[in-house]
């Protein structure tokens, strides 16, 4: 997803990428290049500009704004180890996108990305290719993406374009785009509001955006055109073909989110179903005060109905409509967003986060009925409600973290509890945590975790880190336990950066499955799954020759039991 240099390798962090499931975290990813780029100036950054560093928390962002009125301006970034809660390994994970004077915004003006991945020994058909090619000029941003996955006939199986204009407050995208608008209610950019990161839904809205993903049923495909007058407006326009199954009477069933066309029964879902929406959103800001509305229509061809029936669910036009709001205050920030939807469904979340001596206070929950229903946000099967409380103590020995979450009714007809804590600390060289995890149900413990992970960095440019983490899951008969430990070392010499895994796993079953992040190609997010009995680890090499130009390599290997998967990928990013 994003053109030339992603991450620092050292910087990127497993507590913000690392889950349970796959995510496309393509905005976020675009949002840290251009970080790098164009850092952060902290003696005039506003709360939505910090709040795009993902290594900062909302309540960091109050911290940081609430230090500069009271203490002047930051002399050097490393003023905010004077604030409560920032150390040197906080330190270190942000300091590549921030500081303390204004530098001139930089933008790439050709941009190209050529990636290609294969199996080791090479299989038929295995290889998977990406390219991504922009270009930037007089207000002008006209993008081109394409890609295969692996054992897809064509180079252009997935394919898209588009380009956007601006002029000021005015942006015009036409052909592929995306919106980054609210809450994530009525419209999430990351397709479905129940996968965007955690509760980190107070961010900047940043528009209309390119659609550079390959997520590849999502996004949209048309025009839209934001402006303001007396408030800030956004039209849009979206017409579309969706991966999708279709049952026998011609009713659709459900979306295919991979978009992996490697067999006949994945071809046959190919484009099946076309999506059509048009709408608004408008936002006025009273002073700390924001109050936005964003309605639009939709319609589904065929009609889609519900998964246990055959009653028409959304699939004939319907509208959804949504209000929210923000407030800005000194030490807290208050968020909501309430969204009517087909049949007269209501649901939304609510939220404040903020701080007082010596405590961050996040507080956060959310509630849709069964068929609550918007395409680019939320999708209920049953009446859903889950929060979360999130309170951390910062002391000169110690960082404590406490949280707890309610989630109801997520795979089956229960209510899961759940308790986190986490103790942070720096000392010297060395930065470890200990983090320990309990789920429960109604009737009994569900799953328990602990985790451990230590960082020594004894010079600059090399760190080494060790990771160890068990999980127990429990059954009605017994308790299924998996285990991972796993050392990691990495080192930059001028413009060379190498970084490498080794790990052992060991799982009673798949149920007790283990997620594991992994540092991957620029632009892509690996969550290694990890089952049964093995080892896994990987190689990365990065190379910049010459100012616009960088080679990535990355070997990657799993061993499950007896059998062996190994992997190469390779990728040049050229910019001007």
């Amino acid at each position: 997803m994003i053109i030339f240099f992603l991450l620092s390798v050292f910087y990127i962090d497993a507590d913000i990428f690392e889950t349970d499931e796959g995510k496309d975290y393509e905005i976020l990813l675009k949002d840290l290049e251009i970080l790098r780029n164009n850092p952060i100036t902290l003696n005039s950054a506003s709360f939505e500009e910090l709040i795009r560093i993902p290594y900062l928390s909302m309540t960091d962002c109050l911290k940081i704004i609430d230090y500069r009125e009271q203490s002047g301006y930051f002399g050097s970034v490393r003023d905010l180890l004077n604030i409560p809660g920032f150390d040197r390994f906080r330190l270190e994970q942000i300091k590549p996108f921030i500081t303390v004077k204004s530098k001139p915004f930089k933008v790439d003006k050709l941009t190209t990305r050529l990636r290609a991945k294969t199996e080791i020994p090479k299989q038929p058909g295995s290889v998977e290719y990406f390219t991504k090619s922009q270009c930037i000029f007089d207000g002008y941003n006209v993008y081109f993406i394409n890609e295969r996955d692996p054992y897809e006939s064509s180079l252009f199986d997935y394919w898209a374009s588009g380009i956007i204009y601006k002029d000021g407050h005015r942006t015009f995208a036409f052909g592929k785009y995306n919106l980054d608008i609210g809450s994530g209610v009525a419209l999430s950019p990351l397709g479905s509001f129940f996968n965007a990161a955690d509760f980190r839904i107070l961010i900047k809205e940043r528009g209309i955006l390119p659609y550079t993903s390959v997520l590849e049923n999502s996004g949209f495909f048309g025009a839209a055109l934001s402006d303001s007058l007396f408030m800030n407006f956004t039209f849009f326009y979206s017409n579309q073909n969706l991966d999708g199954r279709i049952d026998s009477s011609g009713y659709g069933r459900s979306f295919e989110v991979s978009g992996e066309h490697t067999d006949s029964a994945s071809l046959e879902r190919k484009d099946r179903i076309n999506e059509e929406i048009i709408g608004y959103d408008l936002q006025y800001r009273f002073s700390d005060l924001l109050v936005a509305n964003r309605t639009y229509l939709c319609s589904y061809n065929p009609t889609f109905v519900c998964s246990d029936s055959m009653i028409k669910f959304y699939g004939e036009t319907f509208w959804i409509t949504s209000v929210g709001v923000k407030y800005y205050s000194d030490a807290l920030v208050l968020f909501s967003e309430v969204a009517r939807t087909y049949k007269d469904r209501v649901g939304g979340l609510f939220g404040c986060t903020g701080f007082i001596p010596h405590f961050d206070i996040k507080l956060a929950g959310k509630y849709f009925p069964a068929g609550f229903y918007s395409p680019k946000g939320v999708e209920a099967r049953n009446n859903y409600y889950g929060g979360i409380l999130d309170i951390t103590n910062h002391c000169k020995y110690f960082n404590l973290g406490v949280a707890l979450t309610l989630d109801s009714k997520l795979d089956e007809d229960t209510v899961k509890y759940g308790l986190r804590v986490k103790v942070e600390k720096s000392l010297g060289m060395l930065h470890a945590k200990f983090q320990v995890r309990c789920r429960y149900t109604s009737q009994a413990i569900d799953l328990s975790s602990s985790r451990v992970f230590m960082r020594l960095k004894p010079i600059k440019h090399l760190f080494f880190d060790l990771r160890l983490e068990e999980k127990y899951v429990f059954e009605p008969d017994t308790i299924e336990k998996g285990i991972f430990g796993g050392f990691e070392m990495g080192i930059e010499i001028g413009k060379m950066r190498l970084r490498a895994r080794y790990g052992m796993f060991k799982t009673d079953s798949y149920a007790s499955r283990l997620f594991v992040y992994e540092t991957d190609l620029p632009g892509i997010i690996t969550n290694r799954m990890l089952y049964y009995q093995g080892n896994c680890g990987f190689l990365y090499l990065s190379f910049k020759p010459i100012d616009f130009l960088k080679l990535t390599g990355k070997y990657s290997t799993i061993k499950r039991d007896t059998l062996r998967q190994q992997q190469i990928g390779a990728q040049l990013d050229f910019r001007l």
